[in-house]
């Protein structure tokens, strides 16, 4: 166990748990519609699932690969010092993946006593912000550390350029296939459909630009000058954000923040709009899990083969793109 013991810092801890970290897969949830009185039944591939846990945690003991360090690093959501030093073996392999450089940003964000050098060598919220410069997502969890240094002009500042950015996305969906793939890949004797189901349970998407929003703009007496900006960067995540989790929470602070009721017009059409194209997504997926809980085994080739898909579009356009959204 190492000796270095992470803080108490509340919004850091959020921010990393999020933002990169992912727990262990249990074994798959229910299969079903929440109105399915069958819904609490639990999957048929629950003992596999299990095994293909086992095999990915032993596994990331022993990664040396930038794919695979990432994988251990993803997993080492309870321990920051092995979830850092992964990160950025991966980031050092493959300097340019913005995936390994948001997840290793994210990562130097809790605070550790003593520092960890990876994250005392290079600054690497800044390194991320500059090798991904069309992104908006640095400048929203900049803002947020201005915030904690009390410091609003800075602050105002990173919502402004965070605005105007033409992608908000922390990779929640690249991060989401790399995990699928390492997972169908495992050399173990399963179902394809098991593994679709651990892999699954691995992908959930986390939230980085929704937590970077909050954290720059929460609060209930904001200076006018962070209101406004707040308001701007809010809905520019609203519209652009790569997730509906992150739409949503631009939404929730554009609203709260508008300096207009025009601006709180359109915000609320963003907000429907996006909910529509984000039930319908979560439709499909569902359609996917519970045809891989099919007894036919061409029904169950045909369901991963969807799911697979619909995995990939996400990671390429983003969530909210491949769903249908603007």
């Amino acid at each position: 166990m190492s000796a270095r013991i992470a803080s108490a810092s509340f919004v850091a801890a959020c921010m990393l748990a999020a933002a990169v970290g992912a727990p262990r897969a249990q074994a798959p949830v229910a299969v079903g519609r929440a109105a399915d009185p069958a819904a609490a039944a639990p999957s048929r591939w629950a003992a596999d699932v299990a095994r293909v846990d086992a095999e990915l945690q032993m596994r990331s003991l022993v990664a040396d690969d930038p794919r695979g360090r990432w994988v251990a690093g993803r997993l080492d959501a309870t321990d920051p010092v092995a979830q850092v030093r992964n990160y950025a073996a991966a980031r050092a392999a493959v300097p340019r993946e913005p995936l390994y450089l948001a997840s290793l940003a994210f990562a130097c964000q809790q605070a550790v006593q003593p520092s960890l050098t990876e994250c005392d060598v290079v600054d690497r919220l800044a390194d991320w912000a500059t090798r991904d410069a069309d992104n908006g997502v640095p400048q929203l969890i900049l803002a947020g550390k201005a915030v904690r240094r009390g410091n609003n002009d800075d602050a105002v500042g990173y919502l402004q350029q965070a605005a105007a950015k033409p992608r908000m996305d922390d990779y929640g969906t690249r991060g989401a296939l790399v995990i699928w793939e390492y997972v169908m890949a495992l050399p173990i004797d399963v179902d394809r459909a098991a593994k679709a189901e651990a892999a699954a349970a691995y992908a959930e998407a986390p939230q980085g630009a929704a937590l970077g929003l909050a954290v720059a703009c929460g609060g209930n007496a904001l200076p006018a000058s962070r209101r406004a900006a707040c308001a701007e960067a809010g809905a520019a995540l609203a519209e652009r954000g790569a997730t509906f989790a992150a739409r949503a929470a631009g939404a929730t602070i554009a609203e709260r923040t508008a300096t207009d009721g025009a601006m709180t017009e359109r915000v609320r059409a963003r907000r429907a709009a996006n909910d529509a194209e984000r039930a319908r997504c979560a439709a499909k997926d569902l359609d996917a899990q519970q045809g891989a809980e099919a007894a036919d085994a061409a029904t169950r080739a045909r369901a991963v083969a969807a799911w697979d898909a619909q995995m990939r579009a996400k990671a390429q356009k983003g969530e909210a793109a491949a769903c249908g959204g603007a």
